[in-house]
């Protein structure tokens, strides 16, 4: 992929209220871009476009639930209407569910299923018409770490999801390469933001959401957000905040019943 240069673009984001999508909003904004912020957390939605107007670029903030088609039918509307076009599409809304796999219920893997890899689908088939119709553009999907390489068999839901979406994302590329837009698969790894402290891991006794989960040895989302701008600039599909992410994927190639093998 040739680079992808923000100066100038107009960049709408999923999920830009709090955490990494807030922290790609402003990083965005410094380059040079317009920014779209879209959420579900209405107080915060506005604190972040207050953050990307202080730093002298325009905002549009506007409540959006990814599980509904009609939220992310309006948001694109709304993009257009308020910018003309969109430049970059970040699908970043997401979720988390794990635990004890056998006392999942099914009803929540529906839920974690439609947010995390429906909520992407419905992003891409209001916005890329758009990009499609200019012949350029680009779109940037957050799958974490745990949707490359899988460490955590507890994590069975939210893994599946972002496995889900590496898969979109490769397939996606491949079809938007023709056409002149570009695809950048963003991996965060544990990452020091209210995302995994409210996930909700469900024991034998039902759900728990772990706000007492201590943060330790995380990066900060200002990383996470360097870590895309530098696959961007470089013209890159994986931008993965984790340096040995690569080496334990060819692992996993090279002897995979290792992989799933317990520790001792």
């Amino acid at each position: 992929m040739p680079p992808f240069l923000l100066t100038d673009k107009i960049a709408v984001i999923t999920g830009g209220a709090n955490g990494i999508g807030r922290a790609c909003a402003l990083a965005f904004a410094r380059q040079g871009a317009d920014v779209v912020l879209a959420d579900i957390a209405d107080e915060p939605l506005r604190d972040a476009a207050a953050a990307v107007q202080a730093l002298g670029r325009r905002a549009l903030a506007v409540r959006c639930d990814v599980s509904k088609d009609t939220d992310v039918d309006e948001l694109a509307r709304r993009t257009i209407e308020a910018f003309g076009r969109a430049d970059l599409v970040m699908l970043n809304a997401g979720v988390a569910v794990g635990g004890r796999w056998e006392h999942i219920p099914v009803e929540e893997w529906r839920r974690l299923l439609d947010i995390n890899v429906l909520g992407v689908a419905r992003g891409l088939h209001a916005l890329l018409p758009h990009l499609i119709e200019r012949g350029s553009g680009h779109v940037v999907i957050t799958t974490s770490s745990l949707g490359l390489d899988v460490r955590d068999g507890g994590a069975g839901p939210y893994v599946t999801s972002k496995f889900a979406l590496t898969g979109m994302a490769r397939a996606l590329a491949l079809y938007l390469h023709p056409m002149g837009i570009g695809v950048t698969l963003l991996a965060p790894r544990l990452t020091d933001t209210a995302f995994p402290r409210n996930s909700v891991a469900w024991g034998a006794h039902g759900p728990r959401v772990r706000a007492d989960r201590e943060i330790t040895g995380a990066d900060t989302p200002g990383d996470v957000a360097e870590v895309l701008l530098a696959a961007l600039r470089e013209g890159r599909f994986l931008a993965a905040a984790d340096p040995d992410l690569g080496e334990r994927i060819t692992a996993f190639a090279r002897d995979p019943d290792a992989a799933v093998r317990p520790q001792a």
